[in-house]
């Protein structure tokens, strides 16, 4: 286990408003801090972890590969955890199950970037506990995300992956995504002052050997949350990769800080020369 060089806890779960941030930006060099945002308990018993991270470079992207310098204890270093992390704060990016008969239960992510080590403890303490399929106060559920017209949908963190797709280097690889998203009685606009789009779908890249470009990673719908958005992904190395869609409705990225209501599904891409 690496000898941790800071402890942060970026914690926006359930009764939390706020997170432990650094007081500085700077463009390269600085760390990145993994961000545990809360726990919630799954029908057969057993419990979700939600993890994301922050990177405090506002230009820098890190890589870290799985290993030493990213892991995860107790099993397996691999549990899923992003390698590749893009400036800012990333909501949301993985998800740990767990058995629910260990109430004491902890997982820690280690993780070090531009030679600082930030260990993130994962528990199950309920002040931690995140409602992210629906929103308890007024019943907004996250937007329904599928990779096929008629195929299965998914909604809220990322569980497993959602579809697979083959592609050749630098040739673009068409992504397509319907979306659908029923809206609860209160005016959830109002109730946030801050007018945002019915629905925001943005890519991300989570796992590769190389870089990602998407023709359009960022798409809004100011109307209706029932969409066909579609991008292309070009891969720039052979390899396996992960990519993240994330679909946001009025509540905003992260849910304004509780979680609900975002959805976000992994796709895996094997490229080829």
């Amino acid at each position: 286990m690496p000898a941790p060089a800071a402890l942060l806890v970026l914690a926006l779960g359930a009764g939390v408003a706020g997170a432990q941030v650094p007081g500085t930006l700077q463009q390269f060099g600085a760390p990145v801090y993994p961000a545990y945002e809360g726990w919630y308990e799954n029908a057969d018993g057993s419990i979700t972890l939600l993890a994301g991270y922050f990177n405090a470079n506002t230009e820098e992207v890190v890589d870290v590969p799985v290993g030493a310098n990213n892991m995860i204890e107790p099993g397996p270093a691999d549990q899923g955890q992003p390698t590749r992390f893009a400036p800012g704060r990333a909501w949301g990016v993985f998800t740990i199950r767990i058995p629910g008969d260990d109430p004491d239960r902890r997982v820690v992510w280690h993780l070090t970037a531009n030679g600082e080590t930030v260990s993130i403890p994962m528990h199950l303490d309920p002040q931690w506990i995140i409602e992210p399929l629906v929103d308890a106060a007024n019943g907004n559920k996250p937007p329904v995300v599928r990779f096929a017209p008629d195929g299965e949908g998914f909604t809220g963190p990322p569980i497993g992956i959602a579809r697979e797709f083959a592609a050749a280097v630098e040739v673009p690889l068409e992504l397509s995504v319907w979306t659908s998203d029923e809206k609860p009685t209160d005016n959830l606009e109002a109730a946030s002052r801050r007018p945002r789009p019915a629905l925001i779908l943005r890519w991300h890249l989570l796992r590769g050997p190389g870089d990602v470009e998407f023709s359009t990673p960022v798409q809004e719908f100011a109307d209706s949350p029932d969409q066909n958005p579609t991008t292309t992904a070009t891969f720039s190395a052979p390899g396996e990769y992960v990519l993240r869609a994330e679909a946001l409705d009025e509540t905003g990225v992260g849910g304004s800080g509780f979680q609900c209501c975002w959805t976000s599904a992994l796709v895996a891409v094997r490229v080829s020369e």
